[in-house]
């Protein structure tokens, strides 16, 4: 899927002052990137799509604590991530159902050998929440372990560690 078209200042103070056809814009650019990051750490349709709601909706308020449109889209992706957290937390969550295609390319295990998508989100899912947020957030997200510390409340030391395990983990589950 291409990358969503830059987000320029002028389309940000629409937003902040609560003009409707941005909101559309920037949902038509970013809603997929929003459900994508929801679908990974809730592994349920129904959450992903909650998450995807609550994020704009909260859009407009929250859009006016962004420093810059050039960082925006990283912005978007860490509330969506704290907005999928609090779903998690909350007790809210629908039943679980199965995950859609929602890893971005395929997956390379430390001998180098190509893995099946589906079985590695399969194997994914499986990881403890605590592992695989850290998982979600570094492999296939891309944020550093700075990032994910602050993200989750725990150490950037912390954040290796769990990579670290996560990864052992995947080993176990992936081999033959």
């Amino acid at each position: 899927m291409p990358d969503p078209q830059p987000i320029d200042d002028d389309l940000l103070l629409a937003l902040t002052s609560g003009q409707a056809a941005a909101l559309t814009t920037i949902y038509t650019r970013y809603s997929g990137l929003v459900y994508r990051v929801a679908l990974r750490f809730t592994g349920s349709k129904a959450d992903a799509e909650d998450v995807l709601q609550n994020v704009f909706v909260a859009l407009p308020e929250s859009v006016g604590r962004l420093q810059a449109a050039a960082s925006f889209e990283p912005w978007l992706r860490r509330m969506a991530v704290r907005t999928a957290m609090m779903k998690l937390r909350s007790g809210t969550r629908r039943s679980r159902v199965e995950a859609e295609a929602a890893f971005i390319g395929s997956a390379r295990s430390d001998q180098g050998n190509d893995l099946d998508r589906l079985e590695l989100e399969e194997a994914v899912a499986k990881l403890p929440e605590s592992l695989r947020f850290v998982f979600v957030l570094r492999e296939i997200e891309g944020f550093p372990h700075e990032e994910i510390g602050e993200l989750l409340g725990i150490s950037r030391h912390a954040s290796q560690q769990r990579m670290h395990r996560a990864r052992a983990q995947l080993r176990l589950l992936l081999s033959p």
